[in-house]
Protein backbone atom coordinates (compact mmCIF):
# COMPACT_ATOMS: atom_id res chain seq x y z
CA UNK A 1 0.00 0.00 0.00
CA UNK A 2 1.63 3.41 -1.42
CA UNK A 3 0.35 6.13 1.48
CA UNK A 4 2.64 8.48 1.18
CA UNK A 5 4.79 8.30 -2.31
CA UNK A 6 7.79 10.38 -0.57
CA UNK A 7 7.71 8.61 2.69
CA UNK A 8 7.00 5.19 1.65
CA UNK A 9 8.13 3.10 -1.44
CA UNK A 10 6.89 -0.01 -2.57
CA UNK A 11 8.86 -3.54 -2.69
CA UNK A 12 8.53 -3.55 -6.20
CA UNK A 13 9.91 0.06 -6.64
CA UNK A 14 13.05 -1.34 -4.12
CA UNK A 15 13.81 -4.30 -6.57
CA UNK A 16 13.50 -2.46 -9.97
CA UNK A 17 17.38 -1.88 -11.28
CA UNK A 18 18.77 1.42 -10.92
CA UNK A 19 20.76 3.11 -13.51
CA UNK A 20 21.76 2.34 -17.82
CA UNK A 21 20.65 -0.90 -18.54
CA UNK A 22 21.67 -2.59 -22.09
CA UNK A 23 19.04 -3.10 -24.74
CA UNK A 24 18.29 -6.16 -26.49
CA UNK A 25 18.63 -6.35 -30.18
CA UNK A 26 15.11 -6.22 -30.71
CA UNK A 27 15.11 -3.00 -28.94
CA UNK A 28 18.09 -1.54 -30.80
CA UNK A 29 16.37 -2.79 -34.27
CA UNK A 30 13.29 -0.66 -33.08
CA UNK A 31 15.36 2.38 -32.24
CA UNK A 32 17.29 2.46 -35.22
CA UNK A 33 13.99 1.85 -37.47
CA UNK A 34 12.71 4.98 -35.11
CA UNK A 35 15.63 6.88 -36.25
CA UNK A 36 16.13 6.32 -39.67
CA UNK A 37 12.13 7.13 -39.26
CA UNK A 38 12.58 10.60 -38.18
CA UNK A 39 15.66 11.48 -41.16
CA UNK A 40 13.34 10.24 -44.00
CA UNK A 41 10.68 12.76 -42.57
CA UNK A 42 12.91 15.49 -42.32
CA UNK A 43 14.15 15.25 -45.90
CA UNK A 44 10.74 14.51 -46.73
CA UNK A 45 10.11 17.39 -45.37
CA UNK A 46 13.15 19.42 -47.10
CA UNK A 47 12.29 18.10 -50.47
CA UNK A 48 9.15 19.45 -49.91
CA UNK A 49 9.92 23.14 -48.66
CA UNK A 50 12.51 22.76 -51.62
CA UNK A 51 9.70 22.14 -54.48
CA UNK A 52 7.41 24.80 -52.97
CA UNK A 53 10.09 27.43 -53.43
CA UNK A 54 11.27 26.78 -57.09
CA UNK A 55 8.69 28.66 -59.11
CA UNK A 56 9.32 26.45 -62.37
CA UNK A 57 7.53 23.75 -60.75
CA UNK A 58 4.48 22.12 -62.08
CA UNK A 59 1.71 22.34 -59.55
CA UNK A 60 -1.75 21.24 -59.78
CA UNK A 61 -4.71 23.58 -59.97
CA UNK A 62 -5.73 22.60 -56.65
CA UNK A 63 -2.14 23.99 -55.55
CA UNK A 64 -2.27 27.20 -57.87
CA UNK A 65 -5.60 28.02 -55.86
CA UNK A 66 -4.23 27.32 -52.55
CA UNK A 67 -1.20 29.78 -53.71
CA UNK A 68 -3.03 32.21 -55.10
CA UNK A 69 -5.81 32.33 -51.90
CA UNK A 70 -2.98 32.41 -49.69
CA UNK A 71 -1.29 35.47 -51.64
CA UNK A 72 -4.81 37.49 -50.89
CA UNK A 73 -4.73 36.91 -47.67
CA UNK A 74 -1.24 38.08 -47.12
CA UNK A 75 -1.66 41.52 -49.26
CA UNK A 76 -4.98 42.01 -47.37
CA UNK A 77 -3.07 41.65 -43.60
CA UNK A 78 -0.10 43.75 -45.01
CA UNK A 79 -2.91 46.61 -45.59
CA UNK A 80 -4.84 45.95 -42.39
CA UNK A 81 -0.88 46.12 -40.53
CA UNK A 82 -0.27 49.47 -42.56
CA UNK A 83 -0.24 51.82 -40.17
CA UNK A 84 -1.15 54.81 -41.94
CA UNK A 85 -3.33 53.31 -44.34
CA UNK A 86 -5.64 51.07 -41.59
CA UNK A 87 -5.67 54.46 -39.60
CA UNK A 88 -7.29 56.50 -42.58
CA UNK A 89 -9.56 53.28 -43.58
CA UNK A 90 -11.17 53.24 -39.83
CA UNK A 91 -11.65 57.15 -39.42
CA UNK A 92 -13.44 56.91 -43.00
CA UNK A 93 -15.57 53.57 -42.14
CA UNK A 94 -16.19 55.38 -38.36
CA UNK A 95 -14.50 51.67 -36.94
CA UNK A 96 -12.24 54.07 -34.71
CA UNK A 97 -15.40 55.66 -33.19
CA UNK A 98 -16.43 52.06 -31.42
CA UNK A 99 -13.18 51.18 -30.45
CA UNK A 100 -13.55 50.96 -26.38
CA UNK A 101 -9.82 52.81 -26.14
CA UNK A 102 -11.25 55.61 -27.55
CA UNK A 103 -14.81 55.17 -25.60
CA UNK A 104 -12.25 55.35 -22.94
CA UNK A 105 -11.16 59.00 -23.57
CA UNK A 106 -13.92 60.77 -24.25
CA UNK A 107 -14.32 62.62 -21.11
CA UNK A 108 -11.21 64.00 -22.07
CA UNK A 109 -11.64 64.75 -25.35
CA UNK A 110 -14.48 66.85 -24.35
CA UNK A 111 -12.13 68.78 -22.08
CA UNK A 112 -9.57 68.88 -24.26
CA UNK A 113 -12.35 70.55 -26.88
CA UNK A 114 -13.77 72.69 -23.83
CA UNK A 115 -10.04 74.01 -23.28
CA UNK A 116 -9.71 74.39 -27.13
CA UNK A 117 -12.77 76.74 -27.20
CA UNK A 118 -11.72 78.88 -23.90
CA UNK A 119 -8.58 79.44 -25.66
CA UNK A 120 -10.25 80.70 -29.42
CA UNK A 121 -12.77 83.08 -27.21
CA UNK A 122 -9.85 84.35 -25.16
CA UNK A 123 -8.08 85.09 -28.44
CA UNK A 124 -11.32 86.84 -30.39
CA UNK A 125 -11.98 88.86 -26.26
CA UNK A 126 -7.90 89.98 -26.44
CA UNK A 127 -8.50 91.10 -30.27
CA UNK A 128 -11.34 93.04 -29.15
CA UNK A 129 -9.62 94.68 -26.36
CA UNK A 130 -6.68 95.75 -28.10
CA UNK A 131 -9.11 97.43 -30.72
CA UNK A 132 -11.12 99.38 -28.06
CA UNK A 133 -7.36 100.31 -26.89
CA UNK A 134 -6.36 101.37 -29.90
CA UNK A 135 -9.26 103.46 -30.64
CA UNK A 136 -9.26 105.51 -27.32
CA UNK A 137 -5.67 106.10 -28.03
CA UNK A 138 -6.59 107.40 -31.09
CA UNK A 139 -9.59 109.41 -29.88
CA UNK A 140 -6.45 110.34 -26.77
CA UNK A 141 -4.43 112.02 -29.47
CA UNK A 142 -7.00 113.91 -31.34
CA UNK A 143 -8.61 115.43 -27.67
CA UNK A 144 -4.86 116.22 -26.89
CA UNK A 145 -4.36 117.73 -30.05
CA UNK A 146 -7.65 119.83 -29.60
CA UNK A 147 -6.45 120.60 -26.10
CA UNK A 148 -3.17 121.95 -27.11
CA UNK A 149 -5.15 124.21 -30.38
CA UNK A 150 -7.40 125.82 -27.45
CA UNK A 151 -5.02 126.72 -25.22
CA UNK A 152 -3.04 128.21 -27.62
CA UNK A 153 -6.04 130.39 -29.18
CA UNK A 154 -6.33 131.25 -24.89
CA UNK A 155 -2.91 132.26 -23.98
CA UNK A 156 -3.09 134.25 -27.50
CA UNK A 157 -6.08 136.15 -26.34
CA UNK A 158 -4.79 136.84 -23.16
CA UNK A 159 -2.08 139.53 -24.24
CA UNK A 160 -2.36 142.63 -23.36
CA UNK A 161 -2.70 143.81 -27.11
CA UNK A 162 -5.74 142.00 -27.98
CA UNK A 163 -7.12 142.45 -24.66
CA UNK A 164 -7.09 145.79 -24.86
CA UNK A 165 -8.72 145.57 -28.46
CA UNK A 166 -11.38 143.36 -27.01
CA UNK A 167 -12.62 145.98 -24.06
CA UNK A 168 -12.31 148.93 -26.56
CA UNK A 169 -15.01 147.21 -28.66
CA UNK A 170 -17.28 146.69 -25.55
CA UNK A 171 -16.69 150.40 -24.12
CA UNK A 172 -14.38 149.75 -21.58
CA UNK A 173 -10.88 151.59 -21.45
CA UNK A 174 -7.48 150.39 -19.17
CA UNK A 175 -7.21 152.46 -16.51
CA UNK A 176 -3.97 154.51 -16.28
CA UNK A 177 -3.70 154.86 -12.46
CA UNK A 178 -3.17 152.52 -10.67
CA UNK A 179 -5.87 151.71 -7.78
CA UNK A 180 -7.09 153.09 -5.09
CA UNK A 181 -6.95 151.12 -1.54
CA UNK A 182 -9.92 151.81 0.70
CA UNK A 183 -9.26 151.40 4.32
CA UNK A 184 -11.55 148.65 6.18
CA UNK A 185 -12.65 151.04 9.00
CA UNK A 186 -14.50 153.46 6.81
Amino acid sequence: MKLFGFLRRSKSEDQAPRGNRTLTPAELAAREAQQEAQTEAARAKAAKAAAANNPNRLRTSEEFRTEQRDKKERRRKRRADNQIGGLIREVLSGEILAREALVRQVPFLLFASLLTILYLGLGYQTERILRDKQRTLDKLEEATAEEKTLRSDFESQLQQSRLARSTAELGLEQPTEPPTLLPANE
